[in-house]
């Protein structure tokens, strides 16, 4: 789903063929010039996103507040399609539901709802692939074959909030109010989200939008195998969102073997970048660690961990490796996670031990591929 379209026309009337743009990758500022153009208030466009967003209503051009003119225009010229979900699996361990989703193209890409205790949170990818090929990733293995567009984007999120009103049993289930809807966001997903900065930064923006969605800007997460260049732009535009840095080793010669970004932004320059960054935000950087038995889980690592990110403000998360079929790669053992986390929360680090959810229906971290 391209944010410019196929032709459409009123129905019963003959017009010229007419670019159509998706609503979902307008922002409300494209909004207010689209009803300045027609000559209606701009406040219509604080109307139509909150009853797209807020409401999740449908064919919202027949809404009878707007001015007839601009629901015609809206009608002819602006697209409400969202992609087709092709599959959906709901994992029996956790409740994680994966829905496999598939573009205006033909480009398919995979997004997760994970609930917790008390929220839920949503993974969505930013790409059809991923150029970054991360060993140990399943999505690296696919290569990059396109970026989303921000509609793209955003219409994971609209499709995961309508899944959940139309499914009341799960929130039943999960004991959380009838009423939750999504209201954390991790960019996890398929893709490296800081190759496509710009798609991300405008989907951000309509999410977070508070005439809309009205997401909170400290509940997105946007994680990054170090693309300094589009961190750069990321916190420029976007400074309170939150980072997550996937690191996975504590060298050089170790890092560029299984993530191969590192060849061009070394850990020199991503730590310097680190330490910028967190002596400008309060909330730090959330560091990602790929567990790999044999590769980078010995007492050793974690030492040289702890001495990489001395002095940065950060929180660790442990993730053991999810394994992804045919692979020369193995989980750590138990008693190595242990081990390795002990020897980090000695040091003072806030160290977590993450298992990734939805791993029996392959939707866990690295899992994710089409």
């Amino acid at each position: 789903m391209n944010d410019i379209g196929p032709t459409s026309t009123h129905p019963n009337e003959e017009t010229s063929p007419t670019l159509v743009r998706s609503f979902w990758g307008m922002t409300k500022s494209e909004l207010e010039t689209q009803c300045w153009n027609l000559g209606v208030p701009r406040v219509h466009a604080a109307t139509m996103m909150s009853r797209v967003y807020k409401d999740l209503a449908n064919l919202h051009w027949q809404d009878a507040t707007l001015p007839r003119i601009l629901r015609n225009f809206t009608q002819t010229n602006v697209s409400f399609a969202l992609p087709k979900v092709l599959k959906e699996l709901q994992s029996g361990y956790d409740q994680s539901v994966k829905f496999l989703l598939s573009m205006d193209d033909g480009a398919q890409i995979e997004c997760v709802l994970m609930p917790e205790s008390k929220r839920i949170t949503l993974c969505v990818s930013s790409q059809y692939g991923c150029a970054q090929a991360c060993v140990f990733c399943h999505t690296g293995r696919m290569g990059l074959r396109r970026h989303l567009s921000a509609g793209e984007i955003v219409a994971q999120v609209v499709i995961a909030n309508r899944w959940i009103l139309d499914h009341p049993e799960w929130l039943k289930t999960l004991g959380l109010p009838p009423s939750t809807l999504i209201s954390n966001l991790v960019f996890m997903g398929m893709g490296e989200p800081l190759d496509n900065v710009d798609e991300v930064v405008s989907a951000i923006r309509i999410l977070t939008e508070p005439h809309g969605m009205q997401m909170g800007m400290r509940r997105i997460s946007v994680s990054t195998a170090g693309h300094l260049e589009g961190l750069s732009k990321l916190i420029q535009e976007l400074p309170q969102v939150r980072l997550a840095l996937s690191l996975h080793a504590v060298t050089d010669s170790e890092r560029s073997k299984i993530m191969p970004i590192n060849r061009r932004w070394p850990l020199a320059n991503l730590l310097a970048a680190l330490k910028d960054l967190t002596n400008r935000q309060k909330h730090g950087v959330m560091i990602q660690y790929t567990l790999i038995h044999g590769i980078n889980d010995s007492e050793d690592h974690a030492q040289k961990l702890g001495d990489l990110l001395e002095g940065i403000r950060t929180k660790i998360n442990l993730i053991p490796l999810n394994k992804i079929g045919p692979s020369r790669f193995d989980a750590p053992e138990r008693d190595s996670i242990e081990r390795f986390r002990n020897q980090l929360q000695q040091r003072g680090f806030r160290v977590l031990v993450r298992y990734s959810k939805g791993q029996d229906i392959a939707a866990a971290c690295g899992q994710l591929v089409v």
